[in-house]
C-alpha cells in the first residue's frame, strides 16, 4: 500500500473530513489528544497512589477509600452514552474543554475536602469529566487523521493513559515530601492549562440541529448496530482482564512471589510501560502489515495474554525477579494494549458524525468489565485461600471467550 507508507501525501491528496487545509495533525493535535488522557488519568490515579496518607488525614476506612475509585468509574458508566451524544453535538474542542474544566473542578474540590462525603463528590466529578475523554478524542482521530493511519493515531492518543499512570504514581511518591493537597493542586493546575489549550480548536456547536428527535434517531442507529453490539460484548469480557491486571499486579507480586514493596512497584511500572509500547506498536502493525484489519491483531495479542495468565498460575517465591518482571511486562503488553484497536473498530462501525455516540456506547461495555473484573478476581482469591493462579485462569478464560466473539462475529471495514 503506497499510501500507507506516506502519511503526508495522504493528507495532501485525501484530507480527513474535519482537518483544516494546511494543518498537519501529527505535529500538534495528536499531542493534545494524548495530553487529555495523560492529565485525566493522573488526576484520579494520584489520589489512589496517595491512598494511605489520604485515608489517615480524612480518617476514613479502607472500604470508604475504595468508594473513591467506584465513584470515578460509576460516573463514567452513568454518563458514557450521554457523553457521546454531547460530543457529536458540541464537537471535539468544546467537549474536551468542558471535560478538562470538570476534572479541574473535581481535583480542586478533592484537595480541599475535609470529610468523606466531599471527597466522594469530588471523585465523582473527576470521573464525570473523564467520561467525555474517549468519545471526544476518538472523534478527533476520525475527523483529523487519514483512515489508513487511524489505528496508529488511536494508539498514540491512548499512550496518554499509561503515561498518566506513571505521573499518578509519581504523585504518590511526591506526597512523601509535600502535603497531598499540594500534589492535587499541581494536578489541577495541569488540567486547567490543558483546558485552555483546547479553546482555539472549538467550533460552532450543532446541538439544536434536528432537536431531540435527531438525538434519539442517532442513538437508535448506534444501539441497534449489530457490529457495535458484538464489539461491546467482547469488550465486557476483555476488560475483566485489563482491570484485574492493574488492580492486582502489586498485590500479586507481594503475596504470590513474596517480593518487597519496591520490587512490586517496579512490576507495576513494567506493566504500564509495556502497555504504552503495545498500544502504539500493535496499532501501527494493524495499519501497516494488516492494512487496517484489526480483529485478528486483537485476537493474537489476547491469546498471548491468556498464555501469560496461565504462566502466572505457577508463580511462587522461588521465581527470580527478572522472571517476574518479564511476566508482568508480557501481561501489560498484551492484556492492556489493545484498547486503541477496539476504539478504531468501534469508530469504523458507524458514520463519522456518530463516532462520539458509538464510543460512548462502547464506554458502557468497558465500564461494566471494569466494575465486574476486579471484584470477581478478588472473590476467587477469597474462595481459594489467596491462590492467585485460579483468579488468573478465570480472567484468562473470560478474555479468551471475548477474543473468540470478536474474531468470529465482528465485521471490519473493507
Amino acid at each position: 500500500m503506497a499510501d500507507t507508507e506516506d502519511p503526508s501525501k495522504i493528507l495532501e491528496n485525501d484530507p480527513p473530513p474535519g482537518l483544516p487545509p494546511g494543518v498537519n495533525p501529527w505535529r500538534g493535535r495528536i499531542v493534545l489528544l494524548s495530553l487529555v488522557h495523560t492529565v485525566g488519568t493522573a488526576c484520579y490515579l494520584s489520589i489512589m497512589a496517595m491512598g494511605p496518607i489520604i485515608r489517615e488525614d480524612l480518617d476514613i476506612t479502607a472500604a470508604q477509600f475504595g468508594f473513591f475509585m467506584s465513584a470515578v468509574f460509576g460516573a463514567q458508566l452513568i454518563s458514557a452514552i450521554p457523553s457521546g451524544v454531547i460530543t457529536d453535538r458540541l464537537g471535539v474542542g468544546w467537549t474536551l474543554f468542558g471535560a478538562m474544566l470538570t476534572m479541574f473542578a473535581g481535583t480542586l474540590l478533592f484537595s480541599v475536602a475535609e470529610d468523606f462525603q466531599a471527597a466522594l463528590i469530588a471523585a465523582f466529578l473527576i470521573g464525570l469529566g473523564y467520561s467525555f475523554v474517549n468519545p471526544a478524542t476518538a472523534k478527533g482521530v476520525v475527523r483529523w487523521f487519514p483512515a489508513q493511519w487511524r489505528g496508529t493515531a488511536m494508539g498514540l492518543k491512548q499512550l496518554g493513559v499509561p503515561l498518566g499512570g506513571v505521573i499518578g504514581a509519581g504523585g504518590g511518591a511526591l506526597a512523601a515530601y509535600m502535603d497531598w493537597q499540594n500534589v492535587l493542586w499541581i494536578a489541577a493546575g495541569m488540567t486547567f492549562v490543558g483546558a485552555i489549550l483546547w479553546l482555539p480548536l472549538t467550533r460552532k456547536p450543532t446541538w439544536g440541529v434536528g432537536g431531540m428527535r435527531a438525538i434519539f434517531r442517532d442513538l437508535k442507529i448506534v444501539l441497534t448496530n449489530r457490529n457495535m453490539n458484538v464489539i461491546c460484548a467482547s469488550c465486557i469480557l476483555l476488560n475483566t482482564g485489563q482491570s484485574s491486571l492493574f488492580s492486582y499486579t502489586a498485590l500479586f507480586l507481594r503475596d504470590a512471589a513474596q517480593v518487597s514493596q519496591p520490587v512490586a512497584a517496579m512490576g507495576v511500572a513494567f506493566a504500564q510501560g509495556a502497555s504504552a509500547f503495545g498500544r502504539v506498536g500493535f496499532s501501527y502493525v494493524s495499519d501497516t502489515l494488516f492494512e487496517g484489519r484489526r480483529k485478528g491483531v486483537v485476537a493474537g495479542v489476547v491469546t498471548v495474554g491468556v498464555l501469560a495468565c496461565c504462566v502466572a498460575y505457577f508463580v511462587n517465591p522461588s521465581w527470580p525477579h527478572w522472571g517476574l518482571m518479564l511476566l508482568v511486562f508480557v501481561m501489560g503488553g498484551t492484556i492492556a494494549s489493545y484498547a486503541a484497536l477496539i476504539l478504531a473498530m468501534t469508530a469504523e462501525s458507524v458514520p463519522e458524525e456518530l463516532v462520539g455516540s458509538a464510543i460512548g456506547f462502547n464506554g458502557v461495555a468497558w465500564s461494566i468489565g471494569g466494575v465486574v473484573g476486579p471484584p470477581l478476581f478478588g472473590k476467587i482469591l477469597d474462595m481459594t485461600g489467596n491462590q492467585y493462579g485460579m483468579s488468573w485462569l478465570a480472567v484468562a478464560a473470560l478474555m479468551l471467550v471475548g477474543a473468540i466473539i470478536l474474531l468470529v462475529f465482528a465485521k471490519e471495514k473493507t
